[in-house]
């Protein structure tokens, strides 16, 4: 057992350095030079052999110096031979280096374990607002001494919290929806974050094993948990013939029938993460219909 345990860690080890001899991820910052707390944009890119699975970091990946505000994925492109991925990241950093830089990993997926492949390393400078320091501070005396009144001014307060208090308000009529759309949508798309890269995984795992009827079922219930946030229905509760009733016929019967026969019926199919792949863009276009209809009410 111990020699199989040392040849398969062999393994690993040489599916790694080839990995990094067959691929170079790029990094970049698209601008040189930032001030502290101004959002800079990093793309993250990479070319690499089509029957290869990899992940880019998402939201829970650690970015120091820099803090995370979001990432935009570009569909990939692919040729005949190989692959192309892309994604933009935008950052910020609160700290004072006058330059500071970023290096980002992908990941190998290779069966249950993966690969790490760092991309370049970027730097961006940082604008200095004051650039001149006076050597000391002369500061004048003043010993006269000063009589200070410790009366409490409560009218002064009394206005100062009236108006507050008509601002407060004010705002809220004027700008309350407005500010409970962006919250909703913030909301929504973390949650489809969250779920995208979650289902992605699961269909990474479908390829590796198409007729695994218990790793099937996994992924339908992550499907069905999300849509029943969006769609408000308890779709966790409902058979795939209940689910085709509310309105989806058209686009999920044939799915979710292949998808039964394989868990129920134990009928398999060598493409099963094609089925996955078109509950993952029906998905997508659901979530991309409910953004549409909180922003117009």
């Amino acid at each position: 057992m111990g020699k199989g345990i040392s040849v398969g860690i062999l393994f690993s080890f040489i599916f790694s350095i080839a990995a990094a001899q067959e691929i170079s991820p790029f990094g970049k910052f698209l601008k040189d030079s930032v001030m502290v707390g101004e959002e800079v944009q990093y793309t993250l890119s990479v070319k690499y052999p089509l029957d290869w699975h990899i992940v880019f970091p998402d939201s829970t990946h650690d970015y120091e110096p820099f803090e995370f505000y979001n990432k935009v994925y570009f569909p990939t492109r692919t040729d005949s031979t190989h692959a192309f991925d892309s994604a933009v990241y935008t950052i910020s950093s609160f700290e004072v280096d006058l330059v500071q830089k970023m290096q980002l990993p992908i990941y190998l997926i290779n069966g249950n374990d993966s690969t790490i492949v760092y991309a370049n390393t970027d730097s961006v400078f940082l604008k200095e607002l004051v650039t001149i320091l006076p050597d000391s501070l002369n500061f004048r005396e003043n010993v006269t001494f000063q009589a200070v009144n410790y009366t409490f001014n409560y009218p002064y307060l009394m206005i100062s919290l009236g108006i507050l208090f008509v601002l407060l308000i004010g705002t809220y009529f004027i700008f309350g929806n407005s500010i409970r759309i962006k919250i909703k949508l913030y909301r929504m798309r973390k949650a489809y974050e969250k779920f995208s890269l979650e289902f992605e995984r699961g269909i990474i795992k479908i390829r590796q094993s198409e007729t695994n009827g218990a790793l099937i079922e996994e992924i339908l219930v992550i499907w069905k948990s999300y849509m029943e946030k969006i769609e408000d229905r308890p779709f966790t509760k409902y058979t795939s013939k209940e689910i085709l009733k509310v309105g989806f016929e058209k686009e999920l019967k044939d799915v979710l029938q292949t998808i039964d026969r394989s868990i129920y019926g134990a009928i398999g199919d060598d493409e099963m993460h094609k089925n996955f792949e078109a509950l993952e863009d029906f998905t997508l276009e659901r979530y991309q219909t409910k953004i549409k209809e909180v922003k117009h009410g």
